[in-house]
């Protein structure tokens, strides 16, 4: 019964994070009508929502109907230096709640949720003009992702004897911002769609923003190719066509780091089992791969596997040079 009724416990941390109630609790315990009043929400159907979540442990119920944040919904905080609000935001918003709605479908004949629910790609589906919203929270939850691992990579990594780290798929830039603290000589380039690299303000003079579609072509001359949750949104063959670009951009002396999930190989559980399921809900072919699937992978692609880099949280960087 726990696992049934878990879904109930994942759309209900979304409805908080979306209300911004983490940040409404910052001053300390709030009975619930002021919670309501704070937030924007019905008395009542908040209470209801609140104390099945102190239930769950997301957060505490100090005494019958005043609310508190704890250690877990501390991360639903805005300005958290590690928030999930975004992510917790977008994993029930339209974009992904629909889909996920057909997954049985999905099961059955291969098909992705969004070409069930949409009629199309769920990356095409966000270029919709209609869809601007749902992209947006998208960007905003893939930089929230990125803030919780994105100081693991360079702790994992030396970066220091690069001179240009081309980020693709970079979004808005917080993963590059965190190599470059860690390689000062290095010069960097942000890559994604022209509408994405637009809208990374801030990064500064060290990093360039350049749009465009990595299934024709990519920054050259770089030294050092970044992918992060980049190569696992696609099948074989898609990847294929991305890293033979890469190849063709890079420096003779050049490494690709693709940092995903590695799939084990043993039973044990591990987060990349869960995270294949939701590709296999939202994408077109796209997986987690375990060490041999991403040395096969580079090899058809004119590359060759060097090392499994492991970080201390659940990502790997998987380094590739040209074979």
């Amino acid at each position: 019964m726990q696992s049934l009724f878990a879904f109930m416990i994942t759309k209900a941390v979304s409805a908080a994070a979306s209300l911004k109630v983490a940040d409404a609790l910052k001053g300390g315990p709030t009975y619930y009508t002021e919670l309501a009043a704070a937030v924007g929400a019905h008395p009542k159907a908040l209470h209801r929502m609140m104390r099945t979540l102190a239930c769950a442990g997301i957060f505490a119920e100090p005494s019958p109907g005043k609310y508190e944040l704890n250690a877990v919904s501390d991360f639903l905080r805005s300005d958290h230096p590690a928030s999930m609000r975004d992510m917790a935001t977008m994993i029930t918003s339209e974009s992904h709640w629909l889909p996920w709605g057909f997954f049985t479908e999905t099961v059955r004949s291969g098909k992705s949720g969004p070409q069930h629910a949409f009629g199309t790609d769920v990356f095409s589906w966000f270029q919709r003009e209609e869809n601007r919203a749902e992209w947006e929270i998208f960007n905003a939850a893939m930089t929230s992702f990125s803030s919780g691992v994105g100081a693991l990579v360079p702790e994992a990594y030396d970066f220091r004897r690069f001179r240009k780290i081309v980020d693709i798929g970079g979004g808005q830039g917080f993963l590059l911002r965190k190599i470059l603290e860690s390689a000062p000589e290095a010069k960097g380039v942000v890559f994604d769609l022209p509408g994405v690299a637009a809208e990374g303000d801030g990064l500064g003079p060290r990093i360039e923003r350049v749009g465009g579609d990595f299934f024709r072509s990519v920054p050259e001359d770089g030294d050092c190719y970044t992918l992060k949750h980049i190569i696992h949104d696609w099948s074989d063959e898609h990847c294929r066509k991305i890293l033979g670009n890469i190849r063709k951009a890079m420096s003779p002396d050049g490494r690709v780091l693709v940092i995903e999930l590695v799939m084990p190989e043993s039973p044990e559980p591990h987060p990349a089992k869960f995270m294949d399921v939701n590709m296999l809900a939202m994408t077109e072919g796209g997986c987690e791969r375990t060490e041999k699937e991403y040395a096969e992978l580079f090899t058809a692609s004119g590359l060759k596997l060097l090392k499994v880099h492991p970080t201390k949280g659940p990502l790997s960087l998987v380094e590739a040079a040209r074979a």
